[in-house]
């Protein structure tokens, strides 16, 4: 423990370097093994049940307001709300975000999910990444979901099939098919 206020670090080679607040409940909780908080208020390293000192382990979160990496080696770089719940999985930063898939990403925006294995959404608002290998670049309400499927931006599109695209513009929809 380096500074802060109200911070612990309970899991083995744990660390939490500073933030915190002026309540116990502000304070961050670098829980599982091997985790590592630089810096903010109410950020949670590890398990969210508190159960499990394995889950989330090797996680890193470094700044923000109630962040969440439950994933091994996951990470949440700042913002708030975002959670990083699956291996490997990444958050940059924004509000309300969530990578879930396994190596999967989201950059920024808010309220976005990357659930699929290696999907990506780079920012935006209430975007979805779904597919394995799929990717939204940003715009609103977008969804990749097939597998390597893409929206570059735009509202309300959608990918669904395999390496189904969409550019952008609004309410448009890929279904890309299988070839005969």
């Amino acid at each position: 423990m380096s500074g802060g206020r109200y911070n612990s670090a309970s899991g083995d080679y744990s660390m939490v370097a500073g933030g915190g607040g002026l309540l116990s409940s502000c304070g961050n909780k670098a829980f599982s093994h091997y985790t590592a908080i630089l810096g903010g208020q109410e950020n949670l390293a590890g398990d969210p049940e508190r159960r499990y000192r394995t889950v989330g382990e090797s996680s890193t979160i470094s700044g923000g307001y109630a962040n969440n990496t439950s994933g091994f080696n996951a990470s949440v770089t700042g913002g708030t709300g975002n959670t990083a719940s699956d291996d490997y999985a990444t958050v940059s930063g924004g509000s309300g975000n969530e990578a879930s898939g396994e190596s999967s990403s989201v950059s920024g925006g808010r309220y976005n999910l990357a659930s699929g294995q290696h999907a990506s959404v780079s920012g935006g608002a209430f975007n979805e990444g779904r597919g394995n290998s799929a990717s939204v670049g940003g715009g609103e309400y977008n969804l990749a979901s097939g597998g390597s499927a893409s929206v570059s931006g735009g509202d309300h599109n959608t990918a669904s099939g395999s390496s189904a695209s969409v550019s952008g513009g609004s309410t448009n929809t890929h279904r890309a098919r299988a070839h005969r």
